[in-house]
């Protein structure tokens, strides 16, 4: 190889680098976590790398979408969880091993879940 074809090849290696890098931020966020919600029914929430979530309430199962903001996601599942709450605000623990669950609406109450 010449020079320029190897000077060439590192700075599409280290490009590459640098994208997939930018790529793990939202890592961060899948899993599956659970726990009791405050209204007393066993959920579980599972969070998938390609943008889908579960969530399964006592054993039925719902399915939408979430969307990263700054320092939080969105869930929406077309109001099959709750129409008035649409869409959960989800933070994660600084420790990233608990995420709580809450909404714009004054009516849902915040539901903590452990990681899984």
């Amino acid at each position: 190889m010449n020079m320029k074809t190897k000077w060439l090849v590192g700075v599409l290696l280290i490009f590459a680098i640098i994208n997939l890098s930018a790529c793990g931020g939202s890592s961060k966020w899948v899993g599956t976590y659970g726990g009791t919600s405050t209204s007393g029914s066993k959920i579980e929430i599972t969070i998938d790398k390609n943008g889908a979530a579960i969530y399964n309430e006592g054993g039925t199962e719902y399915e939408g979408e979430w969307t990263e903001n700054e320092n939080s996601i969105d869930l929406n599942f077309d109001g099959q969880v709750s129409n008035k709450s649409e869409p959960l605000i989800v933070t994660l623990s600084s420790d990233e091993q608990s995420i709580t669950v809450e909404s714009m609406n004054s009516s849902w109450n915040p539901d903590l879940y452990q990681r899984r």
